[in-house]
């Protein structure tokens, strides 16, 4: 009998979810390469208004997680 092994290949990935970001398509993986994580959140959906509202208390949660490689 000949039985082939399903391996799933992973990477790690750091995850960020702002504030109600579910409205706004997050959590989203964050890029190794980015510096400005407000101007990236900006860039990827999330309203500079939410960000503006919160002023020197905004915040996001941020995670290391595995994502499956195809």
């Amino acid at each position: 009998m000949n039985l082939k092994r399903n391996i799933m290949k992973t990477k790690t990935v750091k995850m960020i979810d702002p504030p109600s970001g579910w409205k706004y398509g997050f959590p989203k993986v964050l890029p190794d390469d980015v510096t400005d994580n407000l101007k990236w959140l900006v860039e990827n959906g999330y309203p500079q208004a939410e960000i503006d509202a919160c002023g020197d208390n905004f915040w996001c949660r941020h995670w290391v997680g595995e994502e499956e490689l195809l």
